[in-house]
């Protein structure tokens, strides 16, 4: 007798299983008797098309295709009672299924023949697909985005290649051309040996200081090759400004040498004009700040009742352009810069003040000798160039220039320009 129960409840256990498969299915289930009549549907599936069980029981099956597709479904489902196998249906292409409120959907479908007792059934497994294929058109219009991206990094790279190699001709020329001065400095035994020890620093500044932002454009070019996916847009954009900030460096450096040069040759010439000098000052001011760190601001005041003088408003921009970026490249991030402007006794006097790094004591005595750089500034990129053309520009101006420092407290630069008012006779 026991032989006979355990069979029995592994029956009713079987069909729980199965009836709960069905019943709890996230897959649409519908069951048709010969090929038509719709005879089962489980909740996914009514769900899915709208309708209450007692509607669809006995429903054809031919309802829930698209009006326009009945008559084409009517005979693919002639055919597959002659030749029913387990299949997709509609395969390679899209399928659209008709609710009962008369909207579309898109599904996928599979169907599976079964048979009993001499009765014919298939099971139509239902699975509505409209989310993915909004999905797939976002990852459409994604790889589109991605092709362009690429286009334009690809154009910036040619561009960048472009720009290197103008930077390289540039100081290719800047060094063929100091060269040409060895035969006038080894005139005497003390030139040559300063030569010699200036083109030793040179060469050791201009391959040091190029090389680190020619790395840094070759490996960031390298890398944004890489990153090809759309999620990786950051990582792109990240190593996209690293070679600008590399690029721009590197035109710092080519302009320090290029100054260098038109001063020592004596083409930059000493032009003065009456000018405002609060109204200049306030135009440099907005014209660094979008350079300096995260956090720095720069505080402008004008301690002179007048305002006019005499200055040549070109040197006095690439001598305050030099001065605020040292003041903002030694100091921290969310450091104030001061500048303070008078005229007093027909001198144009103006200081910039940072809370920087300073300067150690041993090493102020050397501060505007070229290519000198101190000893607690070599991590930060520079030439050693910046003072010592500013201090030739203040000298072609008939100025001088005056600075205090103390370590780890900051430095304040300060440069007289003496100039004088002629007055109108006319007046």
């Amino acid at each position: 007798m026991c032989a006979i129960i355990v069979p029995k409840k592994r029956v009713l256990n079987e069909q729980k299983l199965i009836e709960s498969i069905f019943y709890y299915s996230n897959e649409g289930i519908i069951v048709c008797k010969d090929y038509t009549e719709i005879v089962l549907a489980n909740p996914c599936a009514l769900k899915m098309f709208g309708y209450d069980s007692s509607e669809v029981i006995g429903m054809n099956i031919d309802h829930l295709v698209p009006h326009e597709k009945r008559e084409y479904h009517k005979n693919i489902r002639k055919e597959y009672a002659h030749r029913p196998t387990a299949r997709p249906m509609g395969k390679n292409i899209i399928l659209y299924a008709l609710r009962k409120d008369n909207s579309l959907f898109p599904v996928e479908i599979s169907l599976s023949p079964f048979e009993i007792n001499g009765t014919k059934y298939v099971v139509c497994f239902i699975v509505d697909i409209t989310e993915r294929m909004k999905t797939e058109e976002k990852l459409k219009e994604y790889t589109e985005l991605l092709k362009k991206k690429n286009e334009e990094i690809s154009y910036l790279n040619q561009v960048l290649e472009s720009k290197v190699k103008e930077r390289t001709r540039e100081l290719a020329r800047v060094v063929y051309e100091l060269s040409q001065s060895k035969n006038e400095l080894s005139q005497a035994l003390e030139k040559e040996k300063t030569l010699n020890e200036i083109k030793s620093r040179f060469v050791s500044t201009a391959s040091h200081e190029f090389r680190t932002p020619l790395g840094t454009i070759l490996s960031s070019a390298s890398l944004v090759q890489r990153y090809t996916k759309t999620e990786e847009q950051e990582k792109r954009e990240k190593h996209i400004q690293k070679i600008k900030n590399a690029v721009a460096h590197l035109t710092e450096i080519l302009n320090d040498f290029l100054s260098l040069d038109k001063l020592e040759e004596g083409i930059v010439r000493y032009k003065p004009s009456l000018i405002d000098i609060a109204e200049t000052l306030k135009q440099i001011v907005d014209e660094i700040t979008p350079i300096l760190k995260k956090g720095q601001h720069i505080i402008y005041k004008h301690l002179s009742e007048s305002t006019q003088c005499i200055a040549d408003t070109q040197i006095l921009t690439n001598i305050l352009f030099n001065l605020i970026s040292n003041a903002s490249k030694y100091s921290e991030e969310d450091k104030p810069i001061v500048i303070i402007s008078k005229i007093e006794n027909n001198t144009l006097v103006i200081s910039v003040k940072d809370e920087g790094c300073g300067i150690p004591e041993p090493d102020q005595q050397f501060l505007f000798t070229r290519f000198f750089r101190a000893e607690n500034v070599s991590n930060i990129q520079g030439t050693g160039l910046g003072l010592n053309i500013v201090k030739k520009y203040i000298e072609l101006m008939n100025g001088h220039i005056e600075f205090q420092s103390q370590l780890n407290k900051g430095s304040t630069f300060t440069i007289y320009i003496p100039f004088q008012i002629k007055e109108n006779k006319n007046l």
